[in-house]
């Protein structure tokens, strides 16, 4: 039994140390596509974002981008979401829109007019959504390689608690054993009045 369980700690230590290694390298592979993803848009941030001047490529800049495109399109539309403003341009001046075609100013074609803020802020939230599904996927990928290095403590501690057994058997396995009786004078006398007593017999 004190082998088996010994061998199954062994395994498991080689297991855990499989897994934590893969999960490392999917991890850090998965960063780096999405790393090169967002190189490969070559997004700058501008000078009034939380971080001026910098390559989009990590989490940090990624997130500093979407926040400051944020700022920028609530200036344009005036405060107001993309749900918050209508399909057409209202015929009473109203800057957030109407979807009703009854109030919308028509174009030359007689058709309602877009309102171009709406389109503003659909383009903004459509960035912001990438740039924070960026973000997620670093902070995933961040998660994966961590439980990694998890599993790989685990399973070096769960295979050198296995080692350490096997070996402690194999020491045990090859120790003499000591007969505490007969090494000890008085166990010797015991056993010669014993041996007296079975010779006076």
């Amino acid at each position: 039994m004190k082998k088996i369980g010994t061998l199954v700690l062994v395994l498991l230590g080689l297991a855990f140390l499989g897994g934590g290694a893969y999960s490392i390298a999917r991890g850090l592979q998965a960063r780096d596509q999405v790393r090169t993803e967002l190189l490969d848009q070559k997004i700058v941030s501008p000078p009034d974002a939380a971080i001026p001047g910098a390559n989009v490529d990590d989490a940090r800049t990624a997130k500093a981008m979407g926040d400051i495109i944020d700022v920028h399109s609530r200036k344009v539309t005036g405060g107001r979401t993309y749900a918050e403003l209508g399909r057409y341009v209202a015929t009473d001046g109203n800057p957030a829109g109407t979807s009703e075609e009854a109030k919308a100013v028509l174009g030359p074609n007689g058709r309602p007019v877009a309102n171009p803020l709406r389109g503003v802020a659909f383009e903004a939230s459509a960035l912001r959504t990438s740039l924070y599904t960026s973000v997620m996927a670093f902070n995933v990928a961040d998660l994966v390689v961590g439980l990694g290095f998890m599993m790989l403590a685990l399973g070096a501690v769960l295979g050198g608690a296995g080692i350490c057994l096997g070996r402690r058997a194999v020491v045990r396995a090859h120790q003499p054993r000591i007969d505490l009786v007969s090494a000890t004078p008085l166990g010797r006398n015991l056993g010669a009045a014993d041996e007296v007593a079975t010779v006076g017999r």
